[in-house]
């Protein structure tokens, strides 16, 4: 797809979310895989909290934090813990109170015959703490409570424009970009937009300061000798 595709773009969002989401065919095997990168490739250039709630059932996904084994008796943290520290806000702007808060809201969030399934005797249906906010949270309202958070713009303005620019963009860069994902209902087409036609991303400093990965080198040959 990603050599043979009239839609570049879109191909290098699902490398792009394949790399900040990040699962692995060693659990669950390929057609777990297959399944999540065309979820990535449906929901490219989508609002966040839609992506977001969607990998947070992605069967891939559910098996690759260990989800499914998220159970209010012995909630799991793997996926909370991911969710925040590499999906979303980063390290330092969460606490493991907040880890443990959060993981009792996905519990009952499982797997049947390979699809997502929703187990309500699995889930912990008591009062939840999470980034200050109290409630009979699930994980759709843990999603919607971390993209509200501010750290959240700038974590994925700083991943986009890093992907398709240059590394350590500067503050006056990112804040920008997280201002148009906040006000925009986190639409990654937006931010998307106002990178690709911004000045600093045809400036000299972005000029040739990617080095392809394997996957693109290939792609981008193949297409450039036809």
């Amino acid at each position: 797809r990603m050599i043979y595709t009239e839609r570049p773009l879109q191909e290098k969002m699902v490398l792009f979310w394949h790399g900040i989401l990040t699962s692995s065919y060693k659990k669950g095997g390929s057609l777990f895989m297959h399944v999540q990168n065309e979820l990535f490739r449906t929901h490219a250039l989508d609002n966040y909290d839609i992506l977001l709630k969607a990998v947070s059932r992605d069967p891939a996904m559910l098996n690759w934090l260990d989800s499914k084994r998220n159970k209010k008796r012995a909630p799991n943290e793997n996926y909370s813990r991911e969710l925040m520290e590499l999906f979303t806000m980063g390290i330092g702007h969460y606490t493991e109170e907040d880890v443990r808060e959060s993981a009792r809201a996905f519990t009952g969030w499982g797997l049947l015959k390979g699809e997502f399934r929703f187990n309500p005797k699995d889930h912990d249906n008591l009062s939840k703490r999470f980034l200050g906010k109290t409630g009979d949270f699930d994980g759709d309202d843990i999603v919607d409570i971390i993209l509200e958070h501010p750290a959240t713009g700038d974590f994925i303005a700083r991943e986009l424009f890093s992907f398709f620019a240059y590394d350590d963009p500067e503050p006056e860069i990112i804040q920008p970009l997280a201002t148009t994902f906040q006000t925009s209902n986190y639409s990654i087409k937006a931010v998307m937009r106002q990178i690709l036609t911004s000045p600093a991303f045809y400036s000299e400093k972005a000029y040739r300061a990617k080095i392809k990965s394997p996957s693109e080198l290939v792609a981008g040959t193949v297409r450039s000798l036809g």
